[in-house]
């Protein structure tokens, strides 16, 4: 009998639990501001304060500058496709073949070669969560992704993703990537420089050319050899344009 009731109780606790989880991550998708996404884009704030005479911090850095979908060149939307979301325009922004395809390279490897996160995820996570690795922040990741996809088509989902992503260095949106590492207009990029760009964003502190260009430009392959497999470009302009940026 005790232990019926322990079992009951330990039952009711979990619903409880559960139901509590689900109001609140009801009220947090109920509180976000779906019609004004990127409140962060137009800031003109450009920095903190001084302090005994020494800037505390520069805020220039984080202000996004936004440049339309019909302003970027296709290969580095088809760059980003390539490498980060390869069934971008097939799923509704979680792509459950996705996620058994990682998995099932990770496991094979031993390691964290390819993640499952969707662009749409990876904006979600970026607009409205933090970089917590857990399991809620990853159903809630989801939820967000599911919303984003009936309320915004693709193309302005890919927008408001390669305007906002951390390109490493302080560069956030690829605006001001184009600028640092190439000194160049995001119109201007060339295949290969879009598939660098593209590189960065899985692990942006890392890859960034700031720290040198050999880890960028391993990744730069990965991109452009993921471009050729899914028929953006040649074998022979892929092997052309690493040597454009190595060079």
């Amino acid at each position: 009998m005790l232990k019926r009731l322990l079992r009951w109780g330990a039952a009711c606790l979990l619903l409880v639990l559960l139901a509590g989880w689900i109001f609140s991550h009801g009220m947090f998708i109920w509180s976000i501001d779906w019609d004004n996404p990127r409140p962060f884009l137009e800031s003109d704030v450009n920095s903190i304060d001084y302090v005994d005479g020494k800037l505390v911090a520069n805020l220039d850095q984080y202000r996004i500058e936004y440049i339309p979908l019909e302003d970027m060149p296709p290969h580095l939307i088809e760059a980003f496709v390539a490498v980060e979301d390869r069934r971008f325009f097939d799923h509704r922004g979680v792509d459950y073949r996705g996620i058994f395809r990682a998995l099932r390279a990770n496991l094979s490897l031993g390691d964290i070669a390819e993640g499952g996160s969707t662009i749409t995820q990876q904006l979600a996570r970026n607009l409205f969560l933090n970089l917590d690795q857990n399991l809620e922040r990853k159903i809630a990741e989801a939820s967000i992704a599911l919303q984003l996809e009936r309320r915004y088509d693709k193309e302005e989902i890919i927008e408001m993703y390669i305007n906002q992503v951390n390109f490493g260095a302080g560069n956030w949106g690829v605006v001001r990537a184009a600028r640092k590492y190439f000194d160049k207009d995001v119109a201007d990029l060339t295949i290969g420089e879009a598939a660098l760009l593209a590189g960065l964003v899985q692990a942006p502190n890392a890859y960034t050319p700031a720290k040198g260009w050999e880890l960028a430009i391993t990744r730069q392959r990965v991109v452009l050899n993921r471009m050729v497999d899914m028929g953006f470009i040649t074998s022979e302009q892929a092997a052309t344009e690493v040597y454009q940026v190595e060079n």
